[in-house]
């Protein structure tokens, strides 16, 4: 196993920062935040016609067909720009669907989810600290689905909500009549999310052989997806911080050559370079089929989720006052960091759910 990327993967991820450099500046990304009504949807196009949203999906079905490392690439470049677009739940949307035993569910939706025409969010949580219940209180009935879902990432923009239900999984038109979608406010402004409320509307149940193993499979692909939005800002943050270090000079000298900031960038880096193994690892595992990827995901997340804020923090802080304006970019990687923590349940419990998988 190399945790290198090969000539192609490498190829990919230079088109990826190409698209993101051209579409999702900061200028841009401040404007769409500003507005607080939509994703950047030329952005959103851009990225389609390019396929990032379909490395998770097979070729029959019009994707990609790639793994785990080409869509964590995808999200390494969205969180270096903090591109205000809906790829992870696109990206996990497929995974997810890709995941069932439906095979039916699977030809009717990839193909549109692949072509941009379909948005699929997953509808799971109920309570702040996780983000897949034990015992959902959603439950699904002849009379259809009933209950609220909380946190829904892109659940607004949404055409079809994946339902986590008392009684298994049920999609859901996010349109049709008993379904009520209500916007939340969010630190990270190029994050959206929305209350999701079911009464009595109709909805499709979706098969699963194993819905434990189908919930577990998903959560590692959902943490390796998220670790990877992590990593990619955190080496932004480096990027960005160490380049000011040798441009800004200070009694003379460039202040990259004082050890109050030296020392805490070569600390960065050094934390940048365990972090890209302990991912580029988990994603090698997920492609691999390996039974102990689940585990090294968890890993990867529980790393990134600590990482990814103190690098923005460093940021703000050896910026010097600067830093500290709301006008300078750190503030949007801050509050990137801050809202990754909280996307998948409290960082609590994803350590928790790392230490019950190591045993402990």
């Amino acid at each position: 196993m190399t945790l290198l990327l090969n000539d192609d993967q490498r190829e990919f991820q230079h088109t990826l920062r190409s698209v993101f450099e051209k579409q999702a500046d900061s200028k841009r990304v401040r404007a769409v935040q500003a507005a607080g009504t939509d994703f950047d949807r030329e952005a959103w196009a851009a990225l389609v016609e390019l396929g990032a949203t379909t490395t998770l999906i097979p070729e029959e079905f019009d994707g990609l067909g790639l793994g785990l490392t080409e869509a964590s690439l995808v999200l390494e470049e969205a969180g270096r720009a903090i591109a205000p677009v809906p790829l992870y739940s696109a990206i996990l949307g497929a995974a997810a669907i890709s995941a069932t035993d439906d095979d039916a569910l699977k030809a009717e939706l990839l193909p549109k989810i692949a072509a941009g025409e379909v948005l699929v969010a997953l509808a799971f949580t109920e309570a702040a600290d996780a983000w897949i219940p034990t015992r959902p209180q959603v439950v699904a009935t002849a009379d259809g689905v009933t209950g609220t879902k909380t946190f829904v990432r892109d659940g607004q923009f949404a055409d079809l909500l994946l339902v986590l239900t008392a009684s298994g999984l049920v999609l859901v038109d996010a349109n049709a009549e008993g379904v009520t979608r209500t916007p939340l406010g969010v630190l990270d402004a190029s994050v959206f999310a929305a209350r999701v409320e079911f009464n009595g509307a109709a909805g499709r149940a979706v098969a699963v052989a194993d819905l434990d193993a189908f919930l577990t499979e998903v959560d590692a692909i959902a943490s390796v997806l998220l670790a990877a939005g992590q990593y990619g800002a955190y080496q932004r943050e480096l990027e960005i911080t160490t380049q000011y270090a040798k441009d800004r000079f200070q009694f003379g000298r460039s202040i990259g050559s004082f050890q109050g900031v030296k020392f805490p960038l070569a600390d960065m880096a050094m934390e940048a370079e365990l972090a890209y193994g302990i991912l580029r690892n988990a994603t090698s595992l997920g492609d691999a089929g390996s039974p102990d990827f689940v585990l090294e995901a968890l890993t990867a997340q529980v790393k990134l989720q600590a990482m990814s804020y103190a690098g923005g923090a460093w940021m703000a802080r050896l910026h010097g006052g600067i830093g500290f304006t709301w006008e300078h970019d750190s503030h949007l990687f801050i509050k990137q960091a801050k809202t990754s923590q909280l996307l998948l349940g409290t960082p609590g419990n994803r350590t928790e759910r790392l230490a019950t998988a190591l045993g402990i």
